[in-house]
C-alpha cells in the first residue's frame, strides 16, 4: 500500500495495518560542492564530496579536472 492510497483511504487493502519505522543506518544525503579556479590559461575544476566518519566528517575530491586552452594535448 502506497502512502498515497493510506491517505485517500484505500478499501481494498488485503494486507491490513503496516507499521514503519526510519532505518538507522539509512544512507546520507550525498552533499558536493565545486569550485572552479583560473590561471592564466588553465581552469581547474575540483568536485568534492563530504564523507562522515563517526562523529567526524571531512571533503574528499572525488574529480579534479584540468582543462587547458588551445589545440590538442597530447
Amino acid at each position: 500500500m502506497t502512502t498515497l492510497e493510506m491517505i485517500c483511504g484505500r478499501k481494498s487493502s488485503s494486507r491490513g495495518l503496516q507499521l514503519v519505522w526510519r532505518n538507522p543506518k539509512a544512507v546520507g544525503i550525498q552533499r558536493r560542492r565545486h569550485s572552479v579556479e583560473q590561471q592564466k590559461e588553465r581552469v581547474f575544476y575540483l568536485v568534492q564530496e563530504r564523507v562522515e566518519d563517526g562523529r567526524f566528517g571531512y571533503w574528499t575530491t572525488i574529480s579534479d579536472l584540468e582543462v587547458v586552452a588551445g589545440g590538442r594535448a597530447a
